[in-house]
């Protein structure tokens, strides 16, 4: 058959391989596995030092940005139903319980989660403190050093007037986009404090989802509900169109009886 000549692509983080899938229709199929760049292979700044990576300066810039741990969103169905996930610890908790309870989310009797650690404890800290670091000229752009480093600020007119790509530097508020590299004393540090709101959001590249079917079918529903409600108003409005043409012919009708009825008694 068709699939007869499938031939599976390489997996693993290497670059991403075209096989052939039919050598009659010379279909090919595509691994899209991560791929691996030359800083994964070699190492990066962190593993040589910037000037082995191409990275001139001798301003050291350090860019620090709390980021506050979110904890994952639960799938919609859940929500709708209001019945988040177990928790680790009460997945092991129920491990050794009947399925129903964990179904019904009723432990046994004397049984209870264990506590989630603090901070101190071990635990995951509810925010921390992410530091990107990188060497820069003095006049160097702000925004290109900040891309260099890794660092997402986010920007909107690009020309100094908006305010949305400030950054905080000795305890004064910057607009990044038109912002440069002050000369700094040897040995000096230039340290940029990010807004933690100022995070890079994902799009998601699901061609369907349940939200979407979701979203789709209330606005199918929202279009019926509009579609019955005008067909009621125009049909009222037909009626009375009709009401009223009823009303002028029969009118026209008594005019033209009430002026025969004169002619005759002439």
């Amino acid at each position: 058959g068709r699939g007869a000549g499938l031939v599976a692509s390489s997996g693993g983080g290497g670059a991403r391989a075209d096989r052939p899938l039919s050598s009659a229709s010379g279909l090919t199929m595509k691994d899209w596995s991560k791929r691996e760049t030359l800083a994964d292979k070699l190492g990066g700044a962190a593993d040589q030092g910037f000037g082995a990576v191409g990275i001139e300066g001798d301003i050291p810039v350090i860019f620090e940005q709390t980021i506050k741990t979110v904890k994952p969103k639960q799938p919609l169905w859940r929500r709708i139903i209001k019945r988040p996930a177990p928790t680790p610890e009460e997945v092991v908790m129920y491990s050794s319980q009947p399925k129903w309870r964990r179904f019904l989310r009723r432990p046994a009797a004397g049984t209870a989660p264990a506590a989630t650690p603090t901070e101190e404890e071990g635990g995951e800290a509810k925010e921390r403190l992410n530091k990107l670091q990188t060497m820069a000229l003095v006049g160097q752009p702000l925004s290109a050093v900040a891309a260099q480093a890794g660092q997402y600020i986010k920007y909107k007119c690009k020309v100094g007037e908006c305010g949305t790509c400030e950054v905080r530097i000795d305890g004064n508020w910057v607009r990044t986009c038109v912002a440069t590299v002050p000369p700094m004393q040897a040995g000096t540090e230039y340290k940029i404090f990010v807004r933690g709101g100022m995070v890079e959001t994902k799009k998601s590249t699901a061609f369907f989802s349940f939200s979407s079917f979701i979203a789709g079918f209330r606005n199918n529903l929202l279009g019926m509900v509009g579609f019955v409600k005008e067909g009621i108003k125009g049909g009222k409005n037909f009626d009375d169109r009709i009401n009223k043409e009823k009303e002028l012919l029969a009118a026209v009708a008594a005019r033209k009886a009430a002026k025969a009825a004169a002619e005759g008694k002439s």
